[in-house]
């Protein structure tokens, strides 16, 4: 195997495994049941002052907005007794990054995914009968890469979930909107620290069970070659 195919395979692998990553954190995100079941065990909606349908929906606005299924996250409910606006103008600006995010995420994941597949395919041309031989060389290398990230990313969100979060926002936002006042924010109290950490956790770990089954078989199918 040339030192150049190999390269090729574990570029090819690296882009494939991070499209499903990307793919894995949309599907997490977007999983209405798992907002349902953060609420109902933490009992979000008396916390807040909302009836739970009144929350589900409010959380429904945010998701479709950031979906690209509707322009805007005006939404309103009872909180407290008290008819309103669920979200304020500092909330529905940092939801604009965010959408612009998700945007910016979802391209570069249907990008990568492509780039991988053009990528195989031309290891195929190239290898032929080797084919699957050279892409279990490059996902074995691909794999150790991430697998190693991944593990720094879990160990770090593990030990301090809240340095982790912080710096995940300064990373990829260029303003301090994401950092809203409890007493005045309804999103911050719909989505508390303890959300994140579930959705992290669920992510990462999906994510792993994935990446097994895809290693397992392709190992199946390179042993069959």
């Amino acid at each position: 195997m040339h030192k150049s195919t190999k390269i090729l395979s574990t570029l090819a692998s690296l882009l494939f495994l991070i499209s499903i990553l990307l793919g894995i954190i949309f599907t997490c995100s977007f999983n209405h049941s798992f907002y349902q079941y953060e609420y109902d065990k933490s009992n979000q909606a008396e916390v807040i002052g909302m009836s739970d349908k009144d929350l589900m929906k409010a959380t429904d606005t945010l998701l479709d907005y950031l979906e690209n299924k509707r322009d805007d996250i005006v939404v309103e409910a009872t909180v407290c007794d008290t008819e309103r606006e669920v979200f304020n103008e500092r909330e529905t600006l940092h939801m604009v990054d965010v959408k612009n995010l998700c945007m910016h995420a979802k391209m570069a994941a249907v990008g990568m995914f492509v780039a991988s597949i053009v990528l195989y395919v031309l290891i195929y041309l190239k290898e032929k009968k080797k084919a699957m031989h050279v892409y279990m060389s490059g996902i074995r290398y691909a794999l150790l890469m991430i697998v190693l990230f991944v593990s720094m990313l879990a160990i770090y969100a593990f030990c301090d979930f809240y340095d982790f979060w912080m710096n995940f926002h300064y990373l990829f936002f260029d303003n301090d909107l994401f950092i809203l006042d409890p007493n005045t924010s309804i999103m911050i109290n719909m989505f508390p620290e303890t959300f994140f950490f579930d959705l992290v956790m669920l992510i990462m770990a999906t994510y792993v069970i994935s990446v097994c089954v895809i290693y397992f078989v392709l190992r199946v199918l390179d042993k069959k070659a």
